[in-house]
């Protein structure tokens, strides 16, 4: 069985070999973009290359976000077709939702589903 030290120091050069592969497979992404583009700020651009077997897709997005204090104060100036242009969503306040216990807990936990995530490592070179 390998020891902490040996899965850390592999994970640290995996964690390297990654980094460097991510980062070249942008430079490469970022030069597909430029030679599929045709100017459009969203939409999705495609090639088949039939040479190589392959179909290239390249979807170009705009991220786009609310400034909810400002839309609340407005919403009532705004139409109802205006109003649809926003949808809201519910997010849970985990720190708010920490406080509760007993029946309240029990009260607001119907109104969401929890499951764990994958844990986070983080090692830092000392």
């Amino acid at each position: 069985m390998k020891t902490i030290q040996d899965l850390v120091t592999a994970r640290i050069a995996a964690k390297r070999i990654e980094d460097e592969a991510v980062a070249k497979r942008r430079e490469i992404d970022e030069q597909i973009s430029l030679q599929l583009s045709t100017g459009k700020a969203e939409g999705t651009e495609s090639m088949k290359l039939a040479d190589i077997g392959a179909k290239v897709t390249v979807t170009y997005k705009v991220t786009r976000k609310v400034d909810t204090e400002a839309l609340q104060a407005g919403w009532q100036n705004l139409s109802e077709d205006q109003q649809a242009a926003f949808k809201w969503s519910a997010d849970v306040s985990v720190s708010a939702l920490r406080k509760f216990q007993g029946d309240d807990l029990v009260k607001v936990s119907k109104f969401f589903e929890s499951k764990p995530s994958a844990p986070t490592i983080k090692i830092e070179m000392i």
